[in-house]
C-alpha cells in the first residue's frame, strides 16, 4: 500500500481496511434488501426493521439504503486520503467523526456487555473488533490527510 506520496505506511494499510470494511457494509446492507428478512436477522438488526422485512414496509428498504450510503461515503472519505479519488468537502471533519463513532461503538461493547449479558456473543465480539479496526482505518486515514495537507504548505 502506497500513501498519495508513493511511500509504503501502516496507515495506509490501516485506511485500506477501513476502506475494505466500508465496502462490505454497503454489500451486506444493500444485499439484505435482495436476501430478505433472514439477512436482517442475522446481521442482529433492530426488532422493527426486521418486522418491516417480514411485512414488506418501507422501514427496512428505506435504512439499508440509508446505511449503505453511508458507508460508502466512509470508504470514499477513506479512499480520498489514500489519494484515490477526488478530495470531498471537510475531508479531516468527515474522518473525524467516522473514526469517532467506529471507536466508540467498538470500545461500548464490554461496557455494555456487563449489564446486558445478551451482548456476550459471537456476532457481537467480532462486530466492535471489526468496528474498532475500521476506526483505527479512519483515524489512519485523517493522519494521512493532515500530514498531506502540511507537506503541501
Amino acid at each position: 500500500m502506497t500513501s498519495p506520496h508513493g511511500k509504503t505506511n501502516l496507515s495506509s494499510i490501516w485506511a485500506t481496511m477501513a476502506i475494505l470494511i466500508a465496502a462490505a457494509g454497503v454489500v451486506i446492507h444493500a444485499g439484505a434488501l435482495i436476501a430478505g428478512e433472514s439477512w436482517f436477522v442475522f446481521f442482529n438488526a433492530p426488532p422493527a426493521v426486521i418486522a418491516s422485512a417480514r411485512a414488506e414496509t418501507w422501514l427496512a428498504p428505506v435504512s439499508g439504503l440509508a446505511i449503505a450510503a453511508l458507508m460508502g461515503m466512509c470508504a470514499y472519505y477513506a479512499a480520498s486520503a489514500l489519494g484515490w479519488v477526488w478530495r470531498p468537502p471537510l475531508l479531516r471533519t468527515g474522518l473525524t467523526v467516522m473514526a469517532a463513532l467506529c471507536l466508540v461503538r467498538a470500545l461500548l461493547l464490554p461496557v455494555l456487555a456487563v449489564t446486558h449479558p445478551e451482548l456476550r456473543n459471537t456476532f457481537e465480539i467480532v462486530a466492535a473488533l471489526v468496528w474498532g479496526a475500521a476506526g483505527v482505518g479512519f483515524a489512519s486515514a485523517l493522519r494521512m490527510s493532515i500530514q498531506a495537507r502540511r507537506q503541501l504548505g
